[in-house]
């Protein structure tokens, strides 16, 4: 996969039922770095049963996924093999990542906009 942060390209190396994702390259993460993640495992394999919101361990915490609007991403938000793109975010002592590019409306699901004929 080719990207222009590949230095920050973070791949899923596990997923709980929980929605906590280990990825690579999870430590020395700074505020405000570029997060790019890809999802190699499919949620729908792991977790059943209703959407959960998804965690990631970041310099061996685990931190909320946001999207940019500030709504936690679930489960059903996201898929295998695409590139988000985001930021890792420290206010105070909060921390979490922020991904700019999943669909704008939490309401939705990916499944919903698979399903669109886009008419």
């Amino acid at each position: 996969m080719n990207c222009n942060c590949c230095a920050n390209l973070h791949k899923t190396t596990a997923l709980s039922a929980a929605g906590l994702l280990t990825v690579t390259n999870p430590t020395n993460i700074g505020n405000f770095d570029k997060f790019c993640l890809v999802l190699t495992i499919c949620p729908d394999s792991v977790i059943t049963g209703v959407p959960v919101a998804y965690t990631v361990t970041i310099n061996g915490t685990a931190v909320p996924i946001i999207d940019k609007w500030g709504y936690p991403i679930t489960s059903d938000r996201l898929r295998t093999r695409t590139l988000y793109k985001g930021r890792y975010v420290t206010v105070g002592t909060a921390s979490h990542v922020t991904l700019l590019n999943v669909c704008d409306d939490p309401t939705v699901s990916t499944t919903t906009v698979a399903e669109t004929d886009g008419e």
